[in-house]
């Protein structure tokens, strides 16, 4: 198991194979998928499978989990990979377990993978899109210093494009 980087509450980590059952599970919350691409359960689990591979690709980048320093408690997803419909941008994204929200973790989330991703692996740009609905991720997107920069279409519609440079 490959940690990632880390804050005081947050550790973020490569899965490891035992962690496949909770990541299923994550997708299969719709309250969690409100404003994402929805899964089947076997879709989910070829995603976790894929994830595991990529590790072995040592780009620095990939899907990894978030876990409570405190107590190892799964708080969720998050990403800093080339985006699927634009493979020459780098996209931050996350999905956190709802115990989990409005405590200021997706913003130190965000940090953590905006520093880790400019400051660590040397990247010269993240970028992040939301759900136009999405004000919650958008807030956080800011508060980690990313800068709405239009709109693009992925995700098969035009979503707020967020990036920030280093």
């Amino acid at each position: 198991m490959k940690i990632i980087t880390q804050t005081p509450r947050l550790l973020i980590r490569e899965f490891t194979p035992d962690d496949e059952e909770i990541s299923v599970l994550m997708d299969a919350d719709e309250r969690l998928t409100q404003y994402v691409k929805k899964r089947t359960p076997q879709e989910s689990k070829q995603v976790f499978k894929d994830t595991l591979k990529e590790y072995k690709n040592n780009t620095g980048l990939g899907r990894w989990g978030i876990f409570n320093t405190v107590d190892n408690d799964f708080i969720g997803v998050c990403m800093l990979k080339p985006s699927e419909y634009d493979r020459s941008h780098i996209e931050l994204g996350y999905r956190l377990h709802l115990k989990y929200w409005g405590q200021g973790i997706a913003t130190e989330l965000a940090e953590a993978l905006v520093n880790y991703g400019l400051n660590k692996i040397g990247l010269h740009e993240v970028c992040a899109v939301t759900h136009p609905d999405n004000a919650a991720s958008q807030k956080v997107l800011k508060k980690a210093g990313l800068v709405q920069d239009g709109t693009v279409f992925w995700y098969g519609e035009q979503v707020p494009f967020f990036r920030v440079r280093k």
